[in-house]
């Protein structure tokens, strides 16, 4: 597999092919696999069983191991961290799923005679390996801080495939007695392990003909990265994602090789969701997506956050406002009552709330020197994979009693799992009764042809509070079309968590699309989110993203569309048929999109 770029010396190393990566020989035997002793793990990380480790415990045991054996990355590595991990390997996985007769329910789930859900109460109803539980149990008795739990399968952040959002991670307040945390930390590692097999890591297969008996699942156990603020609320003032290529820059000033990154307010989910966050360039910060309008700043900027609640003992939202945070006054920024942004006071005035701007934090860097650091680390790591990364991050600052800038702690470290496509796309030039949509803010570059089918949600028949529903609906009709492909297009952002703002569908249940379009209008307004999940599901599947806006000259065929043969339709969702099929061009370079009857 090649990934073309720009002829500079970083983007030849990543143009080699990925067997020639440094990265892709550390750890391989001669099996093929990836084994590590407990003797060559650093301090950073221990290891539990002597199966492989999976992709993303590997990437991160990469960087701390050049670290450590001399290496740099950039100029301001003493603020660079990494949380303290345990390893679970493969060989774990496959005891418990043997012991427990699994293997054979997993069959069955292929051959339809279970379903997901009951597939997933029979994993966690297991049995966990007591040699494992033993280790385990010892590591509770000494670790009291929150944990993350994370998958970091074989499949999982390959040079194919990166499996972005498909598997569970999680987090624990890791809180009550040993036993009642040994417990929840098993089940939780259960859970982890059911996910290898739910609907979204089904999908995602048999989207790109993998087998799952080719799957192991390993476990990445985290120290979670943060403070305990008031509230009983823990969690790290900024969390974060950042691309070493951005394949869908916002500005001609930009370059792909200029990254891109997305940061929230607390943990780190909403930066690898679709939810609202700072996007910005490592080269330019303060060039935003949004441009300089203040309304669309503040209306694309984030206000809720994601925290772990120590008392619920569980993730939970919250507004800005309401954490009650001092710390909050280095990256917010206030709204007064009359939509004009100003830089955070003391207090928060009367009628005023919060945003999470980060614009003193990236522009100016007096808190630490964090945009400077996160442009080397980019740039670093993208040397030592010799291909193009993608990162996830958390800022932690120091309590009022220490005297320490804050650290950036880096938490995986991964290889994007897809290629760029630079090749020049060329729009015919069709008749406007044969065309079905065209476009002229795009993102991405490629054409696909002769797709049959098309799956549309009206955005001025769609109703938030119908939302589930209509997600369900669409998720029915993509399964049966049976991984044929087709064309999505609806209102706002597909697979957001948030109705009011798009369509909530999983990824399972959107995994044909090739071709996703987000129509704006008065009520909805697509933002593409550079986030890990949906990113990387973009480069990695080739899916083609189109932002529509038909106030900005945008053109869709409502007639042509209403002619097509009706496969299915009720007051939401409609999947029509072409019989002729449709073509797909994206012009990347010029910015422009067509659909249009297949020639």
């Amino acid at each position: 597999m090649l990934i073309r770029m720009k002829d500079t010396p970083q983007a030849k190393k990543a143009a080699q092919p990925w067997k020639q990566s440094r990265f892709y020989h550390f750890g391989r035997d001669a099996t093929g696999g990836y084994h590590f002793s407990p003797s060559s793990i650093p301090d950073k990380m221990r290891l539990i069983g002597k199966g492989e480790i999976g992709g993303k415990a590997r990437g991160l045991l990469f960087v701390i191991d050049y670290l450590a054996n001399g290496g740099t990355l950039t100029a301001h590595d003493d603020l660079l961290r990494f949380p303290d991990s345990l390893v679970i390997a493969t060989d774990v996985f496959d005891e418990f799923m043997a012991a427990n007769n699994l293997n054979e329910c997993v069959l069955a789930r292929c051959d339809e005679k279970l379903d997901t859900k009951e597939l997933e109460e029979l994993i966690v109803a297991g049995t966990f390996p007591e040699s494992a539980k033993e280790v385990l149990e010892g590591f509770v008795a000494k670790e009291h801080r929150p944990l993350a739990v994370r998958s970091s399968s074989l499949m999982e952040d390959n040079a194919e495939h990166s499996f972005a959002g498909i598997y569970l991670s999680d987090f624990l307040s890791n809180t009550g007695s040993d036993e009642e945390r040994l417990e929840a930390l098993i089940l939780m590692i259960k859970r982890v392990y059911a996910s290898t097999f739910g609907q979204n890591a089904r999908a995602y297969r048999k989207r790109h003909y993998l087998d799952w008996k080719r799957e192991k699942m390993a476990i990445l156990i985290q120290n979670m990265i943060g403070q305990h603020y008031p509230q009983d609320l823990f969690y790290p003032l900024i969390g974060g994602v950042a691309f070493s290529l951005n394949f869908y820059p916002w500005s001609d000033r930009l370059s792909s090789e200029d990254g891109v990154a997305r940061l929230v307010v607390g943990v780190g989910t909403r930066a690898v969701g679709r939810e609202y966050a700072r996007v910005f360039s490592p080269k330019l910060p303060g060039l935003r997506p949004e441009g300089s309008d203040e309304r669309a700043i503040i209306q694309y900027s984030q206000e809720t956050v994601d925290v772990l609640d120590m008392n619920k003992k569980c993730l939970s939202q919250t507004r800005l406002p309401l954490l009650k945070n001092p710390l909050l006054q280095e990256v917010c920024s206030v709204v007064d009552a009359d939509g004009v942004l100003s830089e955070p006071v003391s207090t928060l005035p009367p009628d005023g709330r919060y945003i999470a701007s980060f614009d003193r934090f990236i522009g100016k860097n007096t808190i630490m020197p964090f945009t400077p650091l996160l442009r080397d680390l980019l740039a670093g790591l993208q040397e030592l994979f010799e291909r193009p990364i993608d990162i996830e991050f958390a800022v932690n600052f120091p309590t009022p009693e220490e005297d320490n800038p804050p650290r950036l702690y880096l938490l995986q470290a991964r290889p994007l799992g897809g290629r760029s496509q630079h090749r020049v796309i060329r729009l015919p030039s069709v008749p406007k009764q044969e065309t079905l949509l065209s476009s002229r803010r795009v993102l991405g570059n490629g054409e696909r042809k002769r797709i049959y089918d098309l799956i549309f949600v009206d955005p001025f028949s769609y109703r938030w509070e119908k939302a589930h529903g209509i997600a369900r609906q669409v998720g029915k009709i993509d399964q049966e079309l049976d991984g044929n492909e087709y064309i999505l297009i609806g209102p706002g952002r597909w697979g957001t968590s948030n109705p009011q703002l798009g369509v909530p569908v999983q990824y399972g249940e959107i995994a044909g699309a090739s071709v996703i379009v987000e129509m704006a209008t008065e009520s909805f307004s697509p933002e593409l989110s550079y986030g890990t999940h949906f990113y990387a599901d973009l480069v990695a599947s080739g899916v083609l993203y189109l932002p529509f806006n038909e106030g900005e000259g945008d053109y869709f065929n409502r007639e042509l569309l209403d002619r097509q043969e009706i496969v299915y339709e009720d007051p939401f969702v409609k999947h029509v048929h072409f019989v002729k099929g449709l073509d797909v061009y994206v012009d990347g370079k010029g910015k422009r999109s067509l659909i249009c009857l297949s020639q």
